[in-house]
């Protein structure tokens, strides 16, 4: 994983964050939830500031082991780093109830 601290901090458009005031957003402590906010929702290049912030390996470890995601972000990342269904934790997991959201 990249030291993040010392990489400028990603230039996010609001499409994905409209609710958060980025200005304010701990890309470090939150990581998690930028990853997968950005890939459920954010444009090509809000995608690869993300990756060029935390590093594929990251992005990639992050979107697998996530308990839930969007099909956008299982398309993209299956294309972007070359998975299967399978590789997903939340493919493989037990469904549960979905009428709450986890965000």
């Amino acid at each position: 994983m990249q030291e993040s601290s010392n990489i400028a901090k990603p230039n996010l458009t609001r499409r994905a964050f409209w609710d958060i005031d980025l200005k304010k957003l701990d890309f470090d402590r939150y990581s998690d939830f930028t990853i997968i906010r950005t890939m459920e929702r954010g444009t090509k290049n809000d995608i690869r500031e993300i990756i060029r912030y935390y590093g594929a390996e990251k992005v990639r470890t992050t979107l697998v082991n996530s308990d839930r995601l969007m099909p956008r972000a299982l398309i993209i990342s299956r294309r972007l780093f070359h998975l299967h269904n399978s590789d997903y934790k939340c493919s493989t997991a037990k469904p549960r109830a979905m009428n709450y959201s986890k965000y």
